[in-house]
């Protein structure tokens, strides 16, 4: 039932028929069946080592469900809102309360600043406004004394003290300006000092504190004393190369994986690429043999419909959503691979370390004019199977036809495990083998 409304909550692009796809993957199926079926009997049946060897074709081949490939990019789960926090300028930390990674809520002490400084800076501003008052109120007694001799001065030295009057006039508009800004500068300074103790204004987690506020190596910004990521509502932080940035645009529907659950999916909307701030790490680069610089990566950011489910700071694939199922919905495999369905089914399907197995399967409806029935469960369209005959034996040697699948991405650094785009099948509970866990 959870699956089924995950399912329904995703907001998929047109699709295929489940027709069209059966149709597409029974045009493959002979070539692959037969190619495979023609290749164990000019080996004679016998692998490297003398052993019977038999060959396993793609379930999402022959089923029509994983036709084409998909680009999945690594992403990690993050707050939709940020809280960054600066130090004013003059202003030095005394203790930090918080660690990096730490819960806070709304009015959780952060770190407080050094008061001692601020109280100096605080003296130091009311001894510079008591001069300037001083300044103002000498100048006014110049003017007065000075319009007081001119009244009776002769007429040939009116000019010069008017001019001088003025001048003095000047002066004291002068300092009436700076006392109004150094009345603001002690107003926000005693602010600090009733304030010292910064606390935070959303309910959180500390995601990083840059004690030097270093400067970014790309952007050049300076770095935020503390940042705090928001809790409740996530996004998706992704990285996509420049190779392979074609792959999504804003708007585009897309599909998140968990790394280490198959059947944990989410669905959202390409919110914006960041073109303008590359990743400033070392790893979003890779050198050819001839020493040429590859790859600079970006940073995507994906809107989900629902983070039920996911947790802060979780890794996981994105990839378009082409219209591809992730489940078994619609899933039609040709009778001939079936063993039994009328009661106990199953299919011989390549298992650990390919040795073949059988698999019990559920059938569900059969589809006569096609010769096909639906699977209900047991089969994932990343999943082996072989044709069913005499030489299939439990422990057999299988070897997987992968001759028809052409992966589409990125090959150097996307294909070389590190974070970014990585060619793989659309199909749900593929696990690249480039990376790992969460």
């Amino acid at each position: 039932m959870a699956k089924r409304e995950r399912t329904r909550k995703r907001k998929s692009i047109k699709k295929l028929s489940v027709k069209q796809k059966v149709l597409i993957g029974a045009a493959v199926v002979l070539v692959l069946a037969l190619g495979g079926f023609g290749i164990w009997k000019l080996v004679g049946g016998n692998g490297a080592y003398g052993e019977n060897v038999l060959y396993a074709d793609s379930v999402g081949m022959l089923t029509g469900t994983g036709i084409g490939t998909q680009n999945r990019f690594s992403g990690v789960v993050e707050a939709q809102d940020t809280l960054n926090i600066s130090l004013t300028s003059g202003q030095t930390v005394k203790e930090i309360l918080v660690q990096k990674g730490q819960s806070v809520e709304v009015g959780t002490p952060l770190f407080q600043y050094d008061t001692d400084e601020i109280s100096m800076n605080l003296e130091q501003a009311n001894l510079e406004l008591e001069r300037i008052a001083n300044s103002i109120s000498n100048l006014n007694g110049q003017i007065s004394t000075l319009n007081a001799e001119k009244a009776s001065a002769p007429a040939s030295e009116q000019l010069s003290y008017t001019t001088q009057i003025q001048s003095l006039q000047t002066n004291v508009k002068q300092e009436e300006y700076n006392y109004k800004v150094k009345q603001m500068e002690i107003d926000r300074i005693k602010k600090s000092l009733e304030s010292s103790t910064v606390t935070s204004t959303i309910s959180g987690v500390v995601q990083e504190i840059n004690e030097n506020q270093g400067y970014d190596n790309f952007t050049g910004e300076q770095l935020p004393f503390m940042s705090i990521l928001a809790t409740g509502k996530y996004r998706i932080k992704g990285s996509i190369s420049e190779q392979n940035i074609g792959n999504l645009i804003p708007g585009m529907q897309v599909i998140v994986h968990s790394r280490v659950d198959e059947n944990s999916v989410w669905s959202g909307v390409v919110e914006s690429i960041d073109t303008e701030k590359p990743e400033s790490s070392n790893q979003n680069m890779y050198y050819d043999g001839d020493g040429s610089m590859q790859a600079t990566k970006y940073p995507f950011y994906v809107t989900l419909d629902s983070s039920d489910g996911l947790m802060l700071g979780q890794h996981v694939y994105v990839e378009p959503n082409m219209g591809q199922d992730s489940e078994n919905n619609g899933m039609w495999l040709m009778s001939g691979y079936i063993v039994d369905p009328e009661k106990n089914a199953y299919v011989w399907a390549a298992g650990k370390d390919d040795k073949l197995e059988k698999r019990e399967i559920k059938v569900g409806e059969y589809d006569a004019e096609m010769d096909t029935y639906e699977i209900v469960e047991g089969l994932k369209s990343t999943d082996y199977i072989v044709w069913p005959s005499e030489d299939c034996k439990k422990g057999m040697t299988v070897y997987k036809n992968e001759g028809m699948s052409y992966p589409t991405g990125d090959m150097g650094v996307d294909d070389m495990g590190m974070d970014g785009g990585m060619s793989v099948m659309p199909e749900e509970g593929m696990e690249p083998e480039t990376e790992d866990g969460l």
